[in-house]
């Protein structure tokens, strides 16, 4: 069995603070032995690191795809590609699942051919998306993304961490045509300020901490059709990463009750930021 994960640091590793994300623990009830591949990130007409031909048929994989600081654009042109490229080979994806950023991130193509991520807080200089074009454009790319998988079976999950924009939500001719059951949450809400609210994030920008890993492959794998009653979160998360997330989450909560959510973008200069202020 093959799973294929992409999106941005809410579903990218973050070994300096946790052993797993919400991937790990949906590979480890899924797959239980397996391979991880760290799809390399920007690959144009092939891949750098790995071709499906060469995968081994009586192994199980898990292919990670996310990286900090990703934009919709990226997400989308790396998930595409990747289907296809599956597709081709004749080798079959069996969950694909895709997290959503903030829709006015976006990819700069620079001289020289290198990419460059340009968002709210990065490069800004470069020129971000604005709605409604910017919550219209990833709206597109889940009809794509939905229409190819489903076209040919593969199971799949699109987490909308961010939410998108409201009044162009309501303006849109495209809402109606997304399948909601595949969502995570609605695209309204995403799970950022919830979570932020309840004390699942680790940091301003609303990056998930141990509960927020843990909730959001509990809603992955009944999305999937698959059992929700999964290990116990102390089997993924040490007792030490449990009682620190505890302790900063009482200060999180009152900070939040005091300020509002922050309504940051989570890039990786956001990281943290929130933990020198208390």
């Amino acid at each position: 069995m093959i799973i294929y994960s992409n999106g941005c640091s809410h579903t990218a590793d973050v070994k300096q603070n946790y052993d797993n994300v919400y991937i790990d623990i949906l590979a480890n009830e899924v797959l239980q032995n397996y391979k991880t591949i760290k799809v390399q990130e920007g690959h144009y007409n092939k891949f750098k690191n790995f071709n499906f031909k060469d995968l081994d048929t009586d192994t199980n994989y898990l292919l990670k795809n996310a990286e900090h600081g990703k934009s919709n654009d990226l997400i989308f042109f790396e998930s595409y590609n990747v289907i296809k490229d599956s597709i081709i080979n004749s080798v079959k994806l069996d969950f694909v699942i895709i997290q959503f950023s903030g829709v006015n991130r976006r990819i700069h193509s620079n001289p020289d051919g290198s990419l460059l991520k340009v968002n709210p807080f990065d490069n800004s200089e470069m020129g971000v998306k604005f709605d409604p074009f910017a919550t219209e454009q990833s709206l597109q790319y889940i009809l794509i993304l939905q229409d190819l998988l489903k076209e040919h079976s593969i199971n799949y999950c699109f987490i909308p961490y961010m939410e998108f924009d409201s009044d162009t939500l309501d303006k849109s001719s495209n809402l109606k045509f997304i399948d909601t059951k595949y969502l995570t949450t609605n695209l309204y809400d995403g799970h950022r300020n919830n979570f932020r609210t309840n004390g699942y994030v680790n940091d301003a920008p609303g990056h998930p901490n141990h509960q927020g890993y843990y909730i959001l492959a509990k809603i992955i794998l009944k999305k999937l059709g698959l059992s929700d009653k999964i290990n116990p979160i102390e089997h993924y998360f040490s007792d030490r990463i449990i009682r620190r997330d505890k302790k900063y989450n009482s200060s999180f909560i009152r900070w939040i009750k005091e300020n509002g959510n922050m309504l940051s973008d989570g890039t990786d200069d956001d990281i943290d930021k929130l933990r020198e202020l208390l």
